[in-house]
């Protein structure tokens, strides 16, 4: 699982050609937090959205035998647009994800466990 969030953050690095700078481009990201999301996978996530100006900060991160049992984030777009999101218990099941597609009145910008597909 590690290897797949890390080649989804490497496909997503890759695709970031988009520079924010230009108005007709559409914005894309789309990240997932699981269980098996590393400190390393963390702080790449946070990388990745740092080079196209978007905000990613984490703490209340607790592991049990290398898994994630719990993360608060905060997410922060350019336009000042902040989530803030707290996970106090994760389970294998839980897929927390963070999108954003698009731009101005057609955006999506979701942080959580129910964003649309």
């Amino acid at each position: 699982m590690k290897t797949a969030i890390l080649t989804t953050i490497l496909a997503l690095t890759t695709g970031f050609g988009w520079a924010q700078t230009a108005e007709s481009s559409v914005a894309t990201l789309d990240l997932h937090i699981t269980q098996e999301t590393s400190r390393a996978d963390l702080a790449e996530m946070q990388q990745v959205m740092r080079v196209q100006g978007v905000g990613f900060r984490y703490d209340l991160i607790n592991w049990q035998d290398d898994l994630l049992q719990s993360i608060r984030l905060a997410v922060r777009l350019t336009d000042g647009t902040l989530e803030n999101r707290e996970f106090p218990s994760l389970s294998p099941e839980t897929d927390i994800r963070i999108l954003l597609i698009g731009q101005g009145e057609e955006r999506v910008f979701c942080v959580g466990v129910d964003c649309p597909e």
